[in-house]
């Protein structure tokens, strides 16, 4: 995969990266950590040639039903209320990871229902 390519699928709201996933599953409930753990079982985006980063910075693309992403938002936005923080040799607020996920939820809500993915 050429790089220009890689960012375009990458800059997408519902590609989100392996870190960014780990972190919300730590502040979910139960449904929705099973959502999560069941996108980390799929093979990620192929990095194209030259690519430095590591497994962490994998990117996935999702097809979360909007109510699915509706909830997360709500968790997320929980522990940034919470104040707490993510793991790592970098410890950060929710906030960046509460953006990404209102990212993702309105570009749901912009889709037509017909479009929007379904759990069938």
């Amino acid at each position: 995969m050429e790089w220009d390519e890689y960012k375009t699928i990458c800059d997408h709201p519902s590609v989100l990266t392996r870190w960014l996933i780990e972190q919300t599953l730590r502040v979910c409930e139960a449904d929705s950590t099973r959502l999560l753990e069941s996108i980390l079982d799929l093979v990620p985006i192929t990095k194209p040639l030259g690519h430095k980063g590591g497994t962490t910075i994998d990117m996935f693309k999702t097809a979360l039903k909007r109510e699915d992403v509706a909830q997360i938002v709500e968790q997320v936005q929980r522990a940034v209320n919470a104040d707490k923080k993510t793991s790592g040799p970098v410890e950060r607020d929710y906030s960046h990871i509460e953006k990404t996920w209102l990212e993702y939820l309105h570009w749901c809500e912009e889709l037509p229902d017909s479009d929007c993915p379904s759990s069938e």
